[in-house]
């Protein structure tokens, strides 16, 4: 069981795709380049393609429920974590 602890003690379980915990962030130019491609292709894109399109440049982020920390997923497979800030 795959498990991810917050530096707020809580504990995330993403051992199923359907958690609320793990977002992908995604560059408005690849959004826009999906649209372009169904604009031509009269709303088809093929599944890999769009995968494909998708995966070259997300970026995986934890998203802790408890304490609303982002952690963002380093290419090395570490993370950086972010918090809202208060003043």
């Amino acid at each position: 069981m795959s498990k991810f602890a917050c530096r707020c003690g809580f504990i995330m379980s993403l051992s199923s795709e359907d958690n609320e915990y793990e977002y992908s962030m995604i560059p408005e130019i690849k959004i826009s380049e999906i649209i372009g491609i169904l604009d031509v292709n009269n709303n088809i894109i093929d599944v890999d393609d769009f995968i494909k399109k998708i995966d070259s440049s997300k970026k995986d982020i934890l998203y802790c429920t408890h304490c609303q920390r982002l952690w963002l997923r380093n290419d090395d497979g570490s993370y950086n974590s972010y918090i809202k800030e208060t003043e």
